[in-house]
């Protein structure tokens, strides 16, 4: 098993040099004529977001004459689901989620959408693959015919779990899938022995090894996944349509918050300690993903290239081009 422990320790130590949330400044006042200036954004509660925290704490989005609600959405294929059924007006304007559900939603047909700003790339330790304390597990090898839990089916879970496996000889279809495991319940269904490994994202990783002797049998940032993109922000091309100019104040604070995410650890720690409860001593320990500050088409294509090659889209639309989702 890998130890978090030399990781733990750097972060206790930034953290101890940090002060302040972030030092970003709000000022100036809004230069567009904004066509709706209260919107509900929908977001999965992850680390991932942090961006979007920062930039409602700090008063980003005041700054550009917007009013956000954050809406901590626990499921996010229903949730982009609703975006793209157009219930956008009734329900949410924008979404944050995985960029392997945004292509699935797109290619089905069922609505076209745009990713409007990236929220967050892997790095070590912020996607895992657990499993219960003293397992007898301790090697990829071993879950040939055991059962892994994701969270979701053909998820970003299953890509990056597939992804794994392939690099140590694996094939995905020797492995069987729980597909209903919600990061909460991850624990408690190790210790139950109702799956033999269990992909979990921070802070629960963090909250698990700490709350229940969970231990990580594998960094997901490796191989053909290494610095891979996870999640983003999309609406509607309809929406966009009709409301550019809120879009654009929208991306505006969002990027200011991605870069404070991106280069101060004490803003982030504060950010998931008010918008995901995480206690202050815990969230000292947690890994971090990198907060891009655009949205780089060349980076996202890789999720439609592992998509292909995983299984979780036909070879038919290895040709399919994510840069006709992209926009601001």
């Amino acid at each position: 098993m890998k130890s978090r422990n030399v990781l733990i320790a750097s972060a206790v130590a930034v953290t101890m040099l940090a002060t302040g949330c972030s030092g970003g400044s709000s000022g100036g006042a809004p230069k567009l004529k904004l066509e709706k200036t209260t919107i509900v954004v929908d977001a999965f509660p992850a680390i991932d977001s942090a961006g979007l925290y920062i930039a409602e704490m700090d008063g980003l989005f005041t700054a550009q004459g917007l009013h956000v609600k954050i809406v901590p959405v626990t499921d996010p294929p229903p949730s982009t689901q609703t975006l793209i059924n157009g219930q956008v007006q009734d329900k949410y304007d924008i979404t944050a989620g995985d960029y392997v559900t945004y292509i699935d939603n797109e290619l089905e047909g069922t609505a076209k959408l745009r990713i409007v700003a990236e929220a967050s790339s892997l790095q070590p330790n912020v996607l895992t693959l657990l499993v219960k304390g003293g397992s007898s597990i301790n090697e990829i090898g071993q879950l040939r015919g055991r059962t892994v839990s994701v969270n979701a089916p053909n998820d970003i879970g299953t890509l990056l779990v597939d992804s794994l496996l392939v690099e140590h000889g694996i094939s995905p279809k020797q492995v069987k899938f729980n597909n209903d495991v919600a990061f909460p319940n991850v624990a408690q269904t190790l210790e139950s022995d109702q799956v033999s490994a269990a992909f979990s994202p921070e802070p629960f990783v963090s909250l698990d090894e700490e709350g229940f002797g969970i231990e990580e049998l594998a960094d997901l940032d490796q191989g053909s996944t290494q610095d891979f993109p996870i999640q983003g922000y999309a609406v509607t091309q309809a929406w966009a349509n009709k409301y550019p100019n809120t879009l654009k104040a929208f991306t505006t604070a969002l990027s200011q918050g991605q870069e404070i995410a991106d280069t101060n650890r004490a803003a982030v720690e504060k950010a998931v300690e008010v918008y995901l409860g995480v206690k202050p001593t815990a969230a000292a320990f947690l890994s971090l993903p990198t907060f891009p500050l655009e949205v780089d088409a060349a980076r996202l294509q890789r999720v439609v290239s592992a998509m292909v090659r995983f299984g979780l889209l036909p070879q038919q639309d290895s040709s399919f081009k994510i840069s006709s989702m992209i926009g601001s």
